[in-house]
């Protein structure tokens, strides 16, 4: 049986927390068999479980949240957005990175607030936004926060991790 590398096993996980998102009333069952589909193999249970509680988790968050109001009323959809200069526009867009591809981007994941040890933040954005967000998490380091640092990354997503502290 060959072994999936990083990047399968990064897309397959983010295919079941799509799916989750989407589908919040899906069952285990529907779930695994669409799963199985796609990919034509199964996933552990326990990594299953783990990724349907994460985005149960978002979606309490997501709920709990108060929906921010939009700046600018959508008239075009076929407009591009003008690209940012400065920096409070830049980390605006790359916290939110929706904004800027219609939803497209898997919003990032938030450390969860329980818990000792390092927590994964796992982002999926466009090259643009990573690359932007590698320069703050050097400046964050450059100014002593030790508790932040890039695990590993590719063109389309990046893997942080939170220390505890």
């Amino acid at each position: 049986m060959p072994r999936t590398s990083q990047e399968q096993t990064q897309e397959r996980h983010a295919y079941l927390l799509d799916l989750f998102r989407q589908r919040p009333d899906i069952s285990s069952k529907e779930a695994l068999e669409s799963f199985k589909n796609k990919f034509g193999s199964a996933i552990n249970l326990k990594t299953f479980n783990q990724l349907r509680e994460q985005a149960e988790e978002e979606a309490a968050a997501a709920a709990a949240a108060p929906a921010p109001e939009p700046e600018e009323p959508e008239t075009e959809p076929e407009a591009a957005p003008e690209p940012a200069d400065d920096a409070a526009s830049r980390l605006k867009a790359a916290a939110a990175p929706e904004a800027l591809n219609g939803g497209a981007a898997a919003p990032a994941k938030k450390p969860k607030a329980k818990g000792n040890g390092p927590k994964n933040v796992f982002v999926d954005a466009p090259k643009e936004h990573l690359t932007f967000l590698e320069g703050i998490v050097q400046q964050l380091q450059e100014a002593g926060a030790a508790n932040v640092r890039i695990d590993h990354a590719t063109d389309r997503w990046m893997v942080l991790v939170v220390d505890s502290k």
